[in-house]
């Protein structure tokens, strides 16, 4: 996320708990919330974004079919209205004379309840109007000479007022519809009617503007819903948090509160090894002891080195490690419980001839190289069944690569988590921390690790390191 991005985030967050919460987390707790930012933004975007839509899009649309609607109904009733005394004759004033003709309009006007009638001749000239003052006046309207003269019918919605009780002026929605009078093509006249429509207008507008509120008002409750959940999810999230920061917490103070018991056990072991006299079965005792004391040492430490590069504040400094010795030294170190379990561990360079050299050189850090190594050739032992081998393979091309196999099968069930903390399946005394340290070691010094696994193939771990630049030079 950009940095301007998150200002404007952190400033919404103020006012908005929800963002707050989301925003209020670790950077990887961070890319895990924002599908979670991402729906409260959506929802937003989509409670402002819907009232705007139907007011700026849907109301004018639905607005000009409902006109259109009047309009066409105008039209038709224009269409069936005219007199027929008129239809196939040339309107001029002489057309008033007819009796008929008055008669009939006189029905329109009683009949349709329309607010003017006009008639025109094909010139424009007023031949007849409702409103006698404008009998004689020549129509301007463009619509006349442009679409009503050629023979098209045309109609307009638009806004008037009319005398009310005591006169008092009275606004009136009305539509004005032309229709021309045409025999083989020639323009005869035209007939013009304005019907009132200010009862079906005020109903259309009184619906439009409760399709508005309500639209507003569904939009807000989507929105409500969608902070209240998302307030439950970030609560819930803040506790994770919690959790977590917790338990990093607890595991500090735990393994530096182990190292001080440990290191006065060291101190008293080898006080007793070396100012008093014991026989040989207490030596060996105090030696195993000795030992295992010097094993949870190395084991806080390596925890407590594998807390700073999960923080990223482990101090890496990478040297020339020549992989192929530390490999038998792994192999040599764990003979012993794979002699145990009749596992044998096997060890070799599979891209030099007989005779070559098999060194291979990284740049990385031994101590992190060891432990890695160490953890994956473990568990490969204990996953190998009596009698079987497990092999590791040293190689290189644009890196080095190891790889370690053996042919057990991971379960399916923790494959795809195989590199994640704690994670493990039906063995016994097993933390899951062992392939996740390997990841970050990996990781740190610069590398890859993955895993493939099936019950035909057995399970295979590839590792790749830098190659250190004299490994290079020399061809390794």
């Amino acid at each position: 996320m950009g940095e301007p991005t998150r200002k404007v985030l952190e400033a919404i967050a103020l006012k908005i708990p929800v963002v707050h919460a989301v925003l209020d987390q670790p950077r990887d707790a961070h890319r895990r919330s924002r599908p979670l930012l991402g729906i409260l933004i959506f929802s937003l975007l989509i409670a402002v974004s819907l009232p705007l839509i139907y007011i700026t899009v849907i109301f004018p649309a639905y607005t000009d079919l409902l006109v259109a609607t009047i309009e066409t109904g105008a039209e038709r009733l224009a269409a069936h209205a005219v007199p027929a005394s008129v239809k196939y004759e040339r309107l001029s004033h002489r057309s008033i004379d007819s009796v008929r003709l008055l008669a009939d309009i006189y029905r329109l006007e009683k009949d349709f309840g329309l607010l003017e009638i006009g008639l025109y001749s094909p010139e424009g000239a007023t031949v007849y109007s409702s409103d006698a003052s404008k009998v004689g006046s020549i129509n301007k309207d463009p619509a006349f000479l442009r679409e009503v003269a050629k023979g098209k019918v045309h109609s307009r919605l638009f806004s008037t007022t009319r005398p009310g009780p005591g006169n008092t002026p009275v606004p009136v929605e009305a539509v004005e519809t032309y229709i021309p009078l045409m025999k083989r093509g020639a323009f005869l006249g035209a007939f013009r009617f304005q019907f009132d429509i200010s009862n079906v207008k005020s109903s259309m507008d009184r619906f439009n503007t409760y399709a508005t509120y309500g639209s507003i008002a569904a939009s807000l409750c989507v929105l409500l819903v969608v902070v209240i959940l998302l307030n439950k999810e970030s609560s819930r999230l803040a506790a994770l948090r919690r959790a977590d920061e917790l338990m990093e917490d607890v595991n500090l103070i735990t393994r530096h509160d182990l190292k001080s018991p440990l290191a006065s056990t060291l101190t008293g072991i080898s006080f007793l090894k070396q100012y008093t006299e014991t026989s040989a079965e207490q030596r060996e005792v105090l030696d195993e002891m000795h030992a295992a004391a010097i094993t949870g040492l190395d084991l806080i430490n390596r925890s407590l080195d594998i807390y700073k590069m999960e923080t990223g504040r482990y101090d890496y400094r990478p040297v020339p490690v020549d992989l192929t010795p530390l490999c038998r030294r792994v192999a040599a170190d764990l003979s012993g419980p794979a002699a145990e379990r009749d596992v044998t561990i096997k060890v070799g360079r599979v891209d030099v001839s007989p005779g070559e050299s098999d060194s291979l050189t990284a740049a990385a850090e031994e101590t992190l190289c060891y432990s890695l190594l160490a953890n994956l050739v473990k568990n490969a032992v204990e996953a190998s069944a009596p009698g079987h081998k497990v092999t590791v393979t040293l190689s290189s091309a644009d890196n080095a690569i190891i790889t370690v196999h053996n042919t057990g099968c991971v379960p399916e069930s923790i494959r795809e988590s195989f590199f994640e903390k704690f994670a493990t399946a039906g063995k016994s005394g097993g933390t899951g921390l062992g392939t996740y340290s390997a990841r970050l070691m990996a990781r740190t010094m610069g590398g890859t690790i993955s895993m493939t696994s099936s019950e035909e193939e057995g399970t295979t771990i590839t590792v790749t390191l830098p190659l250190h630049p004299s490994s290079t030079e020399t061809g390794d």
